[in-house]
């Protein structure tokens, strides 16, 4: 029952040994790797990028930057994070760190125990859920110097975006995206790090 992107494998869990009959309990668990919480490489995108197997433990820990933009997105499930949005945010704490995972939280991590709300699909299968622009995470690219780009909702694109802008460009580079996050009303604006 585990909300995925259209098309991905559904996520299965089933027993293979019972201690009644093995003398242990085992499952089996079969998932798309973007599946719940994930992150997602260059090599998501970019053949011959670096994928897992090439990042350092390092390329995971990052200073966290957290915008609260749920108040815009339980009106508008189709918002677009925009640069307007991340200056006001500089303006009360100060710049975007380079290296800084930049996160949205919208809410919609309220919405995963109900997969259709979660993805919130129209009749003809558009998912209508928050995400960064495309202008935003270039200007966050070049100017900002993020390392990565997390959000409580199945991707860091609106999920009206079919061409995966913002992840195009993000995964361009040594960088990653933070998907299907949740618990983010525990981290603090700026200071945290995930």
């Amino acid at each position: 029952g585990t909300p995925v992107f259209p098309g991905d494998p559904p996520v299965s869990v089933r027993p293979v040994a019972t201690v009644e009959r093995d003398g242990y309990y085992l499952q089996s668990l079969a998932a798309g790797e973007q599946s719940g919480t994930h992150w997602a490489a260059p090599a998501h995108f970019h053949t011959g990028a670096a994928a897992a197997d090439s990042l350092a433990a390092a390329d995971f820990f990052f200073p966290a930057v957290v915008l609260d933009v749920r108040a815009e997105a339980a009106e508008d499930a189709d918002f677009v994070l925009g640069r307007g949005s991340v200056e006001k945010w500089e303006a009360n704490f100060g710049p975007v760190c380079p290296g800084s995972a930049v996160i949205m939280r919208t809410g919609f991590d309220s919405r995963w125990e109900d997969p259709a709300a979660y993805l919130n699909a129209d009749p003809a299968g558009v998912m209508h859920y928050p995400g960064f622009g495309v202008d935003v995470t270039r200007w966050l690219i070049e100017e900002r110097s993020i390392g990565a780009l997390g959000i409580d909702t199945m991707g860091v694109d609106p999920g009206i975006d079919t061409a995966f802008g913002s992840n195009q460009l993000l995964l361009h580079e040594h960088r990653m995206h933070l998907e299907n996050l949740t618990g983010l009303g525990e981290m603090p604006p700026t200071g945290g790090w995930i």
